[in-house]
């Protein structure tokens, strides 16, 4: 894949304002202070500034973080770099790995992917629906001879092309539904990573675990807070990155060689086994009609005030 940070810089006035500029474009950039061509903007220095209309900005050469946060056009929700970086080391992607997705989306992942594989490493990314495939082909860049990335217009229903993949990674709606074909292409020890936005999903999630040889290693879910960098105030950013997803991670064991108890009743969710993976039961509550909230651990229950009764 071509180099996706080749000839794009960040423009910054240190406070709000962030842009990444691709100096192919044509035509001026908008500015809060007003425009600047992007001729004048390829003659500055990495580390220069510049001034319009008595406003100061920097630019600086575009790093990954700056073009999946501030240069990719996102069509739909993205791994952000909280997440992508400890997914990179949970899979354990270096140069020369082979990996595969399901979910392209934006491209976001997909582009993190493709560095950290490096020239001779592959990255094969599933995507079913085509607006989006050319959507991440546009945003990364990519041309027909390209081999370090391969956007499949499929979904994995459809089967896996790839074998003895290093690692998978599931962002889809139904990833239970996919294990079974996930392990037939992973190598034996290889890693499942997994991106659900629910608590109910994770559950799902675990249960189908228990009737496969996957080994569940971690469920984890990542926060970011920053902070001004002004020492006589610093204190935490008024906004953070909160909740983005749950991380699932599992590694494909050899057939037969975990010894699995009885998952329970084929239900959304099953029960928990003492000595077990995790798994969840719920009892069917008959509630009223009017009710609100209720807490199951017993201590309150509140309803709904209907203001057509006295």
């Amino acid at each position: 894949m071509e180099d996706l940070l080749a000839d794009r810089i960040l423009v910054t006035d240190l406070a709000r304002f962030r842009r990444v500029v691709d100096l192919r474009a044509s035509g001026s950039v908008g500015l809060p202070s007003g425009h600047i061509s992007r001729e004048e903007l390829a003659k500055i220095p990495a580390g220069g500034t510049f001034e319009v209309r008595d406003k100061r900005y920097y630019v600086l050469p575009c790093d990954m973080h700056d073009f999946i946060m501030d240069g990719l056009k996102r069509n739909t929700q993205i791994v952000y770099p909280k997440d992508s970086g400890y997914i990179l080391i949970k899979l354990d992607i270096c140069p020369g790995r082979r990996v595969a997705e399901a979910g392209t989306g934006s491209g976001a992942l997909t582009a993190v992917f493709s560095r950290a594989v490096g020239p001779e490493g592959r990255v094969y990314s599933y995507e079913q629906d085509i607006g989006l495939v050319s959507h991440a082909a546009k945003s990364l860049r990519l041309g027909p001879e390209d081999r370090n990335v391969v956007i499949r217009h499929q979904g994995l229903e459809q089967g896996i092309h790839e074998e003895n993949l290093d690692a998978f990674f599931l962002d889809v709606r139904d990833p239970w539904k996919l294990l079974s074909i996930v392990y037939d292409a992973l190598k034996p020890g290889g890693h499942l990573g997994i991106l659900v936005p629910t608590t109910n999903q994770v559950s799902r999630v675990l249960l189908a675990f228990n009737k496969t040889d996957y080994l569940v290693t971690e469920v984890a879910e990542i926060f970011l807070r920053t902070y001004k960098a002004v020492p006589a105030r610093l204190r935490p950013m008024d906004r953070m990155i909160g909740h983005t997803g749950y991380l699932v991670f599992a590694r494909r064991m050899q057939p037969g060689a975990l010894s699995r108890p009885d998952a329970g009743p084929e239900s959304p969710l099953g029960r928990r086994d003492d000595d077990g993976p995790l798994a969840v039961s719920y009892t069917h509550l008959t509630l009223p009609t009017d009710l609100l909230c209720v807490d199951l651990g017993g201590r309150r229950i509140i309803k709904k005030k209907n203001k057509n009764k006295p």
